[in-house]
């Protein structure tokens, strides 16, 4: 397998559930020798992009995923700021993974929450992947803010989706982004399901405001899948695989061209990165 490490970023959004069509991507990826040397996630996304930079295959992940269901993944709660606590998630990273910290990732990791209090973009870089997680994951209005620092937060998907402008500041010098919300989702049958179709399809009307700044897009067919139902996890992969398999000529030729990088530029800027 040839690494990309100077060079190719991959950004994961969110998507609850159709996650499970990132695996995909990175298979169709990974089969050709474009393993991603950065990699960058918003919520589901950032489950993807962790379990990948810490060495789970796509195929493992996939049957990982599959143990991980709606409600056994998450608590009901009768706090006042949401209607479920996502601190199982944490548990479930911390069961597949370890008590691992982002920094000791086998490929550069950084992982997208937002501050509900200020509004302002939170990436870590740094620290417990579970607690990074966890706090990208907390959709709002469904899950509990994660306290952390004594900030509040939430979903990464209410500042950055598609989290390319953090590949470009990490040092990646093409950046593919992948967009699970391409439009079209199923008739909800619970409020949980009404609140995420709600913030999904507010999500996709912003989005394009930093997808489009990715070298390329990949939007798999994901419409009428489910955001909440895990059964559908083969058909999503197959999607996945289905557009990364499309995008690959357009990524392998972008990669050519940009050319290897010193190691010690790439250091020096993954430094400034991390310190910043």
């Amino acid at each position: 397998m040839k690494d990309n490490p100077q060079i190719l970023g991959l950004a994961l959004g969110g998507g609850a559930f159709r996650g499970t069509a990132h695996l995909g991507v990175l298979k169709a990826l990974e089969e050709e020798g474009l393993r991603p040397g950065f990699l960058c996630g918003t919520s589901a996304g950032a489950m993807a992009a962790a379990f990948y930079a810490f060495g789970m295959p796509p195929e493992e992940i996939r049957n990982v995923a599959r143990n991980l269901r709606w409600l056994k993944a998450t608590n009901f709660t009768f706090s006042k700021l949401g209607l479920l606590s996502n601190n199982e998630i944490g548990k479930f990273v911390e069961k597949y993974l370890g008590e691992v910290v982002i920094e000791d990732s086998s490929i550069p990791l950084a992982v997208v929450a937002a501050d509900i209090s200020s509004g302002e973009k939170v990436v870590f870089k740094t620290g417990s992947l579970a607690t990074a997680i966890m706090s990208s994951t907390c959709i709002p209005g469904v899950f509990m803010p994660a306290q952390v620092k004594g900030r509040m937060l939430v979903d990464g998907a209410i500042v950055e989706n598609v989290p390319v402008t953090v590949l470009k500041e990490m040092g990646a010098k093409v950046c593919v982004g992948v967009d699970l919300g391409s439009g079209g989702y199923r008739q909800p049958e619970s409020l949980v399901e009404v609140v995420l179709n709600a913030f999904s399809i507010a999500i996709d009307r912003t989005i394009h405001n930093t997808s489009d700044q990715a070298d390329v897009i990949i939007r798999p067919s994901l419409a009428g899948y489910s955001l909440t139902d895990s059964g559908n996890s083969i058909k999503l992969y197959a999607e996945g695989y289905r557009s990364g398999i499309m995008a690959l000529d357009k990524i392998r030729e972008l990669v050519e061209k940009a050319g290897p990088s010193s190691l010690e530029v790439l250091e020096q800027k993954f430094r400034s990165w991390l310190e910043s």
